[in-house]
């Protein structure tokens, strides 16, 4: 009896073994993505026709051992091409490898390519010729440490294409995967109605009318690549496909299809059109129903007391969106359990933040691939006692330890002592944006800043070896623990991931689209200063150097300051407002200008004794220079590396800081003042001052207690006599 492969998405292989044996195949085992089975010729048809979760059916024809290149190439040459592929034919080889010294595998399908298309010059025939787009015959080359397994594709292309499906969503599941999960959720035990409330395309709709009438997933195909193929028996084909129609059309007209309710919802009327056209091509208008709908419009429709809901939610990575869809999981779970008490139902999540956001406890979990994206199906009863107590994310959380895990719990102990460490300090400073942690515990690897009521994490990356689930599972325990220790709504915590720098500024926006209602006032020391905490990878202002800018407004009285990469100009602010004759504020960034504009307006300061400029910081100075500019007071905080485009050339501080002090040396006048400060960690002084300036560190005096653990930054004083 012969053997073949069929193939699958990964996770799926123990449904697939129960579908092949159901469908009549012997001996079916399950590998890594595949089911081997044994099956006569008519059992193999049936499969191609009536198998909903298989990707491909292959039927191996040759299996040896390749240890290089010739080896593949003879062992291919040998093979009679005649007994499969016709003189003139098109056809495609698809290549696989895994552990193999022959890992490329456009390489290896030119390889066995060659092998074909020689056979048949040697022997006189027409050659074939390669066809990307629905070849008579694809041959299918695996392989696996060294052995390749030859194969032909009786598929031709993935069997998920039934079709029915001519328009398409941004990124629809596809139909063997829709069919697999509507096994897991136990859609073919006998259930009359089923709704999907963000139905898109209306893959999962199709799917579960045609699992529930008994309807072949491969009727309406009109290619496969056993066509083909020169062995390919028509009438064994004609006869299963006639069975196949005939069994469709009664189903059509059974009991069943009146009694089976099937509705789909979406808010995007293009995507219910999309699903519309698909219905009308698979012939279920009759079964299947549609409505425009938006989830918070589902307490409209009245449905059955029980049944199977099934939803794909769409979701983003980007970091405004998650919020958003977060909130969506949430009324998805207010509707379920408000109106939906009975049903069960199967809700996809690639992330289990957006899962926990339903708030009932699912009764099992299934994990799988859609796509190169992993993801959960849950499996939920919508019965009150799986319903969980949620907080809202603009409510307090006060019973939040008992959500934590042992790790989390000493996490939270750290915050708590940080906070009762800076108690008195936060108080006596009047100080309300400040660092409350900073990777104190090397498992909780960021830092946790406060902005008046808000909480702002930048998350380092995380090391290699951990994976990125545990890195998912930690980032979420520093979000709970932040805003369960501060008591602060989860709604007012914002995330961001840190990276190491690779040339942009270190204030670069975070985002593409920045919005105006993300900006907030705070208040330090007496000066209020604009912050943005989610458009930006820096909020507007360096908590490290609030010390430093008193400093730095200390010494500003009566003076002309220079404040140059002033960012947003907090340290001209603390200066303008400390008396300061004029201050002059230079950055090559028009957005960080505007803020710094905006902070200036923010605290009344007159426009008309402060400048601000845009240019690149090196060019101004020697520009200053040759005007014979001076200043009495400079501020000096340049980045630690830049490769701008809007520079002539690459700064690196650690090579440019020389060059850099003496010109802005020599724009001080006699007497005159530059604190010089960057934050990068290896950073060693080079200029030694001369006659004429001296050079003292002065550090520790810029240095807050919210930063003794980690402080950020260096800081000198340069004074001109």
């Amino acid at each position: 009896m012969p053997q073949f492969v069929a193939t699958c998405a990964k996770g799926l292989e123990y449904l697939l073994v129960d579908e092949l044996k159901a469908i009549g195949a012997e001996s079916a085992s399950e590998g890594l993505s595949l089911v081997t089975f044994d099956a006569d010729w008519e059992c193999a048809y049936k499969c191609l026709m009536w198998s909903r979760i298989a990707s491909r059916i292959l039927y191996p024809i040759s299996s040896f051992e390749v240890s290089e290149e010739d080896d593949l190439y003879k062992q291919c040459s040998i093979i009679d091409w005649e007994q499969h592929i016709s003189p003139g034919a098109t056809f495609l080889v698809n290549a696989q490898s895994y552990k193999s010294k022959l890992s490329h595998t456009q390489y290896i399908s030119q390889l066995v390519k060659d092998a074909v298309v020689d056979t048949f010059k040697d022997s006189g025939e027409e050659r074939p010729n390669v066809s990307f787009e629905r070849p008579d015959i694809v041959v299918h080359i695996r392989l696996r440490k060294n052995k390749a397994t030859l194969s032909i594709d009786l598929a031709g292309e993935g069997l998920h294409k039934r079709g029915y499906r001519v328009q398409g969503g941004g990124a629809p599941i596809k139909e063997n995967l829709a069919a697999a999960l509507l096994f897991r959720a136990g859609w073919d035990q006998g259930s009359q109605h089923l709704v999907d409330p963000m139905c898109g395309s209306g893959t999962f709709l199709i799917e579960a009318a045609m699992i529930a009438l008994n309807i072949a997933p491969g009727i309406a195909r009109e290619y496969l690549g056993l066509f083909g193929w020169r062995q390919f028996d028509r009438n064994l084909w004609q006869k299963i496909e006639t069975e196949a129609k005939q069994l469709r059309e009664n189903s059509l007209k059974s009991q069943r299809a009146s009694e089976l309710k099937i509705v789909g919802s979406d808010v995007n009327p293009r995507a219910i059109r999309n699903a519309q056209a698909n219905i009308a091509l698979a012939d279920l208008e009759e079964v299947i129903d549609t409505q425009i709908a938006g989830i918070d419009q589902q307490s409209q429709f009245e449905y059955s007391t029980d049944g199977l809901i099934i939803v794909n939610p769409p979701y983003s990575e980007r970091l405004g969106e998650r919020k958003q869809v977060k909130s969506l999981y949430a009324q998805l779970g207010d509707w379920m359990k408000k109106r939906m008490l009975g049903w069960s139902a199967a809700v996809l999540s690639p992330d289990k933040e957006f899962g926990h956001s339903l708030g009932i406890r699912a009764k099992k979990i299934y994990r799988f691939s859609n796509g190169s994206i992993p993801c959960e199906l849950l499996l939920l009863e919508l019965a009150e006692k799986h319903f969980l107590e949620q907080v809202r994310d603009d409510q307090v959380d006060v019973d939040y330890r008992k959500k934590l895990s042992e790790q989390a719990i000493q996490l939270a102990n750290r915050l708590e002592k940080n906070v009762a460490k800076l108690k008195r300090f936060l108080q006596k400073e009047n100080v309300t944006a400040y660092r409350v942690y900073d990777a104190d515990l090397p498992e909780y690897n960021a830092a946790i800043d406060i902005y008046e009521g808000n909480i702002h994490i930048q998350e380092y990356r995380a090391p290699k070896s951990i994976d990125a689930k545990t890195a998912e599972k930690r980032l979420r325990d520093i979000q709970t623990v932040a805003a369960g220790v501060m008591q602060i709504p989860k709604n007012k915590v914002f995330t961001k991931q840190r990276q190491q720098q690779k040339g942009s500024w270190q204030y670069a926006k975070s985002t593409d689209d920045r919005q105006q209602n993300n900006f907030f006032l705070i208040t330090e020391n007496g000066r209020k200063f604009w912050v943005n905490l989610v458009d930006y990878l820096d909020t507007g202002l360096f908590l490290d150097h609030r010390k430093t800018r008193q400093l730095f407004a200390d010494k500003a009285t009566g003076k002309n300051v220079l404040n140059l990469f002033c960012y947003t100009a907090s340290a001209s602010v603390y200066a303008a407002t400390a008396g300061a004759k004029s201050t002059y504020s230079v950055d090559m960034s028009n957005t960080y200008l505007d803020w710094a504009k905006r902070n200036f307006k923010a605290n009344r300061i007159k426009m008309t004794s402060h400048t601000f400029e845009r240019e690149d910081c090196l060019q101004w100075l020697e520009q200053a220079l040759e005007r014979n500019l001076r200043f009495d007071l400079i501020f000096l905080d340049p980045p630690t590396f830049s490769n701008s485009k809007k520079m002539e050339r690459h700064f690196d501080i650690q090579h440019e800081h020389v060059d850099l002090i003496q010109k802005c040396s020599e724009l001080l006048s006699s007497g005159g003042e530059l604190i010089f400060s960057n934050n990068f960690q290896k950073f060693e002084m080079k200029y030694n001052g001369s006659e004429e300036v001296s050079v003292k560190e002065i550090t520790k005096q810029t240095q807050s207690l919210d930063f003794s653990r980690n402080n950020l930054h260096r800081c000198w004083l340069i004074s001109k006599r």
